[in-house]
C-alpha cells in the first residue's frame, strides 16, 4: 500500500510526531486541528466562534494540500469542551460542507485550554 504525506504550510505545524495528512486507497486522513496559527500559537483565550473557525480553517487549508476540500469529507471527529458549544459549532461547520453533511461524532473533551479539535476523513472523488 502507498501513503502520500500533504502539508499545507497554511496551518500549524504538527506539534508532535505526526503528519497535517496521509492518503492512502483514495481516502484522505486529516490530523486534528485546534485553534492554532501558522507559528503553532495557540488561540485559547479567544471566543468559541473564533477557535471553531480557526479550527475548522486549518482543516480546510491541510485538505486543500491534498487537492480537496472539506465538501470531500465522509466523516468527521469533532472534540469540544463544553458540548453547550454544539449548536453554536452547527453553524459554523455548515458553511465548510456540503450536502449531504459527512458522517459525524461529536463528543465532550476535557481540554484545559482549547475548546474545539476536529479531524476528517476525505474521499478522492472517482475520476
Amino acid at each position: 500500500m502507498t501513503r502520500l504525506v500533504h502539508r499545507s504550510e497554511a496551518a500549524p505545524p504538527p506539534a508532535g510526531t505526526y503528519s497535517q495528512a496521509i492518503e492512502a486507497n483514495g481516502l484522505v486522513f486529516l490530523s486534528g486541528q485546534t485553534p492554532r496559527d501558522q507559528n503553532g500559537v495557540r488561540h485559547c483565550n479567544k471566543p468559541f466562534e473564533i477557535q471553531a473557525k480557526m479550527a475548522l480553517s486549518n482543516l480546510e487549508s491541510v485538505a486543500q494540500a491534498a487537492g480537496l476540500s472539506l465538501r470531500n469529507a465522509v466523516k468527521i471527529n469533532v472534540y469540544l469542551r463544553n458540548p453547550a458549544d454544539a449548536r453554536e459549532f452547527d453553524a459554523i461547520y455548515a458553511e465548510y460542507v456540503s450536502s449531504p453533511p459527512p458522517a459525524r461524532t461529536l463528543t465532550q473533551s476535557n481540554f484545559s485550554d482549547i475548546s474545539i479539535e476536529v479531524d476528517a476523513v476525505l474521499q478522492r472523488p472517482d475520476e
